[in-house]
């Protein structure tokens, strides 16, 4: 862009600003101010529900995200597992059966 379109572009905003406050204007001094009030508090509430459904996104991303990377893990230890011959396979999966914490497990169901 050049700095006669920057120009244009800031004139058609600040014409649109002009035009918004001018329709508010006449809104309120044709309606009352009871319905500019009320669109003033539903324009609020809309923006608030935005701002947390924006949060509330960002959280699940983030979650997806760790569990995207835990599963990762148990991916890459499960392909470590499997690389090693059937001997050594056999051992890790009869240690791992053999832990207490897997027969505190088995005695829980």
């Amino acid at each position: 862009m050049n700095t006669l379109d920057t120009l244009f572009l800031a004139g058609g905003l600040l014409h649109a600003n002009a035009t918004a406050a001018d329709h508010v204007i006449n809104a309120g001094l044709y309606y009352g101010p009871g319905l500019l009030l009320t669109a003033v508090a539903v324009t609020g509430w809309r923006g608030l529900r935005w701002c947390i459904n924006q949060h509330h996104d960002r959280l699940d991303r983030r979650h997806y995200t760790t569990v995207a990377f835990r599963l990762n893990r148990v991916a890459d230890r499960a392909d470590a597992v499997l690389s090693q011959d059937d001997d050594e396979i056999n051992d890790y999966l009869e240690a791992l059966f053999n832990t207490p914490a897997h027969h505190a497990r088995k005695g829980d169901r």
